[in-house]
């Protein structure tokens, strides 16, 4: 995204805003799962603060929000590892992160959101922080 992109201004302005409603968002940590590029942490949210969240941000966005219209999230996650190549032994991942998939790893209190873009740098994909916005607010 070019520097200065019109929507992605847009996108910080409704960050803020869907900010200032949902308070610090509380996560169990639940497991793991694997998907063909990466093995992601699974995330369970805890009260109702992440669909405030999720909501005002929709709500926020207007216009741009048109994925997240009809788009009802029914996981939460945290890419872990990202395969950049294929794997020599691909079923032995799949057996150890099988064995991993209901892993209780207890909670985390999430106080700050970030949007971020991912890009790459010529050997590999970065990911770079646009705008960090507090959930300090509580409803």
């Amino acid at each position: 995204m070019p520097d200065g992109d019109a929507r992605v201004s847009r996108y910080m302005a409704a960050l803020r805003t869907a900010a200032t409603v949902a308070g610090p968002v509380r996560l169990t940590l639940s497991g793991l799962t694997l998907t063909p590029g990466c093995v992601m942490l699974c995330a369970e949210p805890s009260g109702d603060a992440m669909e405030r969240l999720y909501d005002a941000y929709e709500d926020a966005l207007g216009e741009d929000g048109w994925l997240e219209a009809d788009f009802d999230r029914n996981i939460w996650y945290s890419t872990l590892v990202h395969f950049t190549r294929p794997l020599t032994n691909p079923q032995a991942v799949v057996d150890w992160v099988g064995e991993r998939r209901d892993l209780a790893l207890g909670q985390v209190e999430c106080r700050h959101v970030e949007l971020v873009v991912y890009r790459f740098n010529g050997s590999r994909i970065v990911m770079e922080t646009l705008d960090a916005v507090s959930l300090s607010h509580r409803p």
